[in-house]
């Protein structure tokens, strides 16, 4: 896997390209304009840091910090103006049902209830209903 970047990339040879001008042509510690700073972070954004700071010659560091407060900036941008509750009804119970009735006879047979809070007050009287009834006969 190529870890430079094409030099046949058209924006990436018109970033190197004006860069190269103004490195030229820049009068003693000048600082790279905003607009070639700009371009070189549209790059990183696409093509990753390293990439774009070796083939731009751009120092790594200044190049990922300021993708990183581009990023930043455009998220402070696109994040809502206010916040709110919001409830989502997914129909999901969120907590298991109140009681839970196992009934087993001597034969290990049993059968598992699960009442709501609302009918755990019948438990008694379907226990016995259950209980009083005759076995049926095979």
């Amino acid at each position: 896997m190529s870890t430079s970047l094409p030099a046949t990339n058209p924006p990436l040879a018109e970033t190197a390209a004006a860069l190269a001008q103004w490195r030229s042509t820049r009068r003693g510690s000048s600082r790279i304009p905003e607009e070639l700073w700009s371009q070189a972070t549209e790059l990183a954004e696409r093509y990753g840091i390293a990439k774009v700071a070796v083939a731009l010659k751009l120092d790594y560091k200044s190049l990922k910090h300021r993708l990183s407060a581009r990023n930043a900036a455009e998220d402070a941008r696109s994040a809502p103006v206010s916040s709110s509750f919001v409830e989502l009804d997914l129909g999901l119970p969120l907590a298991p049902p109140v009681c839970v009735l196992v009934l087993t006879d001597r034969a290990g047979r049993a059968l598992r209830i699960e009442l709501p809070q609302a009918a755990s007050s019948h438990i008694a009287e379907v226990a016995c209903s259950l209980w009083q009834v005759e076995p049926c006969s095979r």
